[in-house]
């Protein structure tokens, strides 16, 4: 990063905050909801693969914890535990199998990761039942899941047309996970229910006035781009090597969980249906991606002079600020996610909620939101402030990513009527 940006970012601190909870213990599910992010972050994931691991993971978590405490229905598999077995062990259980499944190389992560959840656990009979039980169900929920087409590949040919995308300079890296659309939803919805309308047309308005936004924030050495802009697009940035979009909403989940004093059982239900929305949103947004091929603005500047505009115009030195990742502009990644993410939040604890985020890019800034809407909206903005997409991707992933959070909030692991025992 450029040496005066990190002085904007450190004149730009008001405080230096307490560094996330990384390594000590704090309830069984943030424990490896964190222990996930840094397994990303070392993996370098790509975020729609990070978003399904995580929602894997909290799947296997809350069916064994639910299964426990019996209050909601079951995601997936309905299973009756021991009697009298750990919560925090079937955790943990749960938890590990999962990860050591996702991220086979990173097992001695995971040992002590679990030794260190364990530690909290009294041994004896409960905390050996939790473990096996929790580990069990894991291994139905991976089963089930192995067969969602996430690991689908076969060639992927892109057009060279105006408007289409192909890869970008100056790496012109493959396209990324063209097949994504083919995995299985988290939760089912209608065909079509979210997908957004068709980009504008490259001669519309819309489309012209989105081009000359970018084209002038969103310049590397952009004169038009105010200080903090630059500080926002890096901030929200979560490229590889960092716990990507879908992890940085986790990290934003854990600060208000610790905040509000959440309990397991509703961390175990609120991470849940957290990494169940964003995993679809990724499918949802990348089925949008390699629907339109919408070309990315380095490619539009550049070849502006083709594209039937008249008040579009070409620079053919123009480069963005943050890199440009290896699929199409429409609809943002990073909106669909926060859209989605924040709808859930919103759902659990208000959309007005007090918000402290912190960053991969800068580990000691805080920055601070009244609301999860509004951290959505700037994440999302930040993208144009990098020059890698329009304001359309944004708004359209944004709304998107908000209509399907919202539905999976109030769809899946609802309060069983009744009672515990009712569905027994």
């Amino acid at each position: 990063m450029h040496p005066i940006l990190l002085l904007l970012a450190s004149a730009a601190v008001a405080e230096v905050p307490t560094p996330p909870d990384r390594v000590a213990y704090r309830d069984a599910v943030l424990h490896w909801n964190e222990t996930a992010l840094l397994a990303i972050k070392e993996d370098r994931t790509a975020p729609p693969v990070a978003a399904r691991g995580l929602a894997l993971l909290h799947a296997a978590i809350y069916d064994a914890v639910n299964a426990i405490d019996r209050t909601h229905t079951v995601f997936h598999v309905e299973a009756t535990p021991p009697l009298g077995a750990s919560m925090e062990a079937a955790v943990s259980g749960a938890a590990y199998r999962v990860l050591t499944q996702l991220y086979p190389k990173q097992k001695k992560r995971f040992d002590a990761a679990l030794d260190a959840a364990l530690r909290e656990v009294a041994d004896g009979t409960a905390r050996d039942d939790g473990l096996a039980f929790g580990q069990g169900l894991a291994d139905k929920m991976l089963a089930w899941r192995a067969g969602d087409s996430f690991d689908r590949k076969g060639p992927f040919v892109s057009e060279s047309a105006p408007g289409l995308w192909e890869p970008t300079p100056p790496d012109f890296t493959p396209a990324l996970l063209p097949h994504w659309s083919e995995v299985t939803p988290f939760v089912p919805s209608r065909a079509g229910q979210f997908q957004p309308p068709a980009p504008p047309a490259l001669t519309s308005k819309e489309y012209t006035a989105d081009f000359k936004e970018v084209k002038a924030l969103g310049r590397a050495d952009s004169t038009k781009r105010k200080p903090e802009q630059t500080i926002i697009a890096w901030f929200w940035e979560d490229g590889a090597g960092t716990v990507t979009p879908p992890g940085h909403w986790n990290r934003i989940a854990q600060t208000v969980a610790r905040a509000k004093k959440t309990t397991l059982v509703e961390n175990a239900r609120l991470f849940a249906v957290l990494n169940f929305a964003v995993a679809d949103a990724g499918v949802l947004c990348w089925e949008c991606k390699y629907k339109h091929r919408l070309w990315r603005p380095v490619l539009a500047i550049r070849n502006a002079a083709d594209d039937d505009n008249p008040d579009t115009d070409a620079d053919a030195d123009w480069s963005p600020l943050i890199p440009t990742p290896p699929f199409p502009s429409y609809v943002s990644g990073h909106s669909s996610f926060s859209g989605a993410a924040a709808a859930v939040l919103a759902d659990f604890f208000g959309d007005e909620t007090a918000v402290v985020a912190t960053s991969d890019a800068f580990p000691r800034m805080k920055r601070t939101f009244t609301s999860f809407s509004a951290v959505a909206q700037e994440c999302g903005r930040s993208r144009v402030y990098g020059g890698i997409h329009y304001e359309c991707d944004n708004r359209a992933g944004l709304e998107m990513g908000n209509a399907l959070g919202h539905y999976c909030a109030r769809t899946v692991l609802r309060e069983r009527r009744g009672g515990p025992e009712s569905e027994r």
